[in-house]
């Protein structure tokens, strides 16, 4: 069965053979004006339009032996001579087909017998005009061949550097979730034996957290509010351990809820902070995370009150949560993003994330 674009294609090449035809008989018509040749305009337009229909009637054979048999480098000197007897036989069989078409149509009409002329002339006259027309309607399919061709290579390539990015991305987000699991079992182990209760509990949220990962594995972009939904389950972990000497808030304002992040971002920055703040035994750790719109942009804040950074330069070793953050926005986001992690005047240390700002019902419109 005949699929639209066949269809669109069909009509395409009737109209251009039809308005060809009806060129070439306003041409006949405006020489027979200029030389006040009396005959009807029926004549010619007969005759121009018969040639048309009778070459779109032997056109679909052409179209399929150039397609099936293109002249190459390789093949040159087999498939030219190969071209040039189609083009014979095309010839002869559409001049025919014209002379036949006319007899029939001067019959029908009652305008007599059709002459046209001397055979072996109209042979060579016609021929002259059907060698341009074939090349010319090779040179055509062998464009739209290559065009094809190269459309269908950039479509190739774009896809298979997608499947890159999205290989590497997942690569570097299942590389954030054993590291997570394993900092976690380690803390339960810690509490087996001298507090199972707390142990319990970190094995509950734990669960939890692990159910809502597994939900959207497969995503690479979640809502911000899941986002602070999977923050939650594990800052339920840190509480249970931590008890009093942990103190998270979290600012996220309705407008903010709904825009896109990537998932497991908060996660590992959350448990950088922690980590770095918890280490003074004498203070409580205080861990603050926020979210507002700039703008384009979404800005995302996590500050801490630990010690900050050595001589307020440059971080040390970032880790794997860091360093695979960074690394998933550059892929993400491209250049269109920033990470920025700097001492607070008041001391402790701020992370600063800028996204694009998309929703996630723009994003899947």
């Amino acid at each position: 069965m005949l699929n639209r674009r066949t269809l669109r294609n069909a009509a395409v090449i009737t109209f251009l053979v039809t308005l060809a035809g009806l060129l070439n008989f306003s041409i006949v018509r405006t020489s027979w004006l200029a030389e006040e040749n009396p005959r009807p305009a029926w004549y010619p337009f007969v005759w121009e339009m018969s040639g048309a229909y009778t070459f779109l009637l032997l056109l679909p054979l052409l179209i399929f032996f150039m397609n099936r048999y293109p002249i190459g480098r390789r093949d040159f000197w087999y498939r030219l001579p190969l071209h040039l007897g189609v083009f014979a036989a095309f010839a002869v069989t559409h001049t025919l087909l014209m002379w036949g078409t006319r007899e029939l149509i001067y019959y029908l009409l009652g305008w007599g017998v059709y002459d046209y002329g001397s055979m072996p002339y109209r042979f060579l006259m016609e021929g002259q005009k059907q060698l341009i027309i074939y090349w010319a309607v090779y040179a055509v399919l062998r464009i739209a061949a290559y065009t094809r061709a190269n459309r269908e290579r950039d479509l190739s390539a774009a896809r298979l550097e997608q499947e890159l990015a999205e290989a590497r991305l997942s690569a570097l987000k299942l590389q954030l979730q054993p590291h997570f699991l394993f900092n976690t079992l380690n803390m339960i182990a810690s509490h087996v034996r001298d507090d199972p209760g707390t142990a319990e509990a970190m094995i509950n949220h734990l669960s939890s957290f692990l159910r809502a990962t597994l939900r959207n594995s497969a995503r690479q972009e979640v809502s911000l509010g899941e986002e602070i939904e999977f923050l939650d389950s594990y800052l339920e972990i840190m509480k249970a351990r931590f008890e009093e000497r942990l103190l998270v808030t979290i600012s996220l304002p309705a407008e903010v809820r709904n825009t896109v992040v990537p998932h497991l971002l908060l996660q590992p920055l959350v448990e950088n902070s922690i980590a770095h703040s918890i280490r003074d035994h004498s203070r409580r750790a205080e861990i603050r995370v926020a979210a507002e719109r700039d703008g384009d942009r979404l800005r995302l804040l996590i500050d801490d009150n630990g010690a900050g950074l050595t001589d307020g330069g440059a971080p040390p070793e970032r880790g794997i949560g860091l360093s695979n953050t960074a690394a998933r926005l550059r892929q993400l986001y491209g250049e269109c993003q920033r990470l920025d992690l700097a001492n607070r005047p008041e001391g402790g240390s701020r992370l600063t994330i800028e996204l694009p700002w998309h929703r996630a019902a723009e994003q899947s419109s």
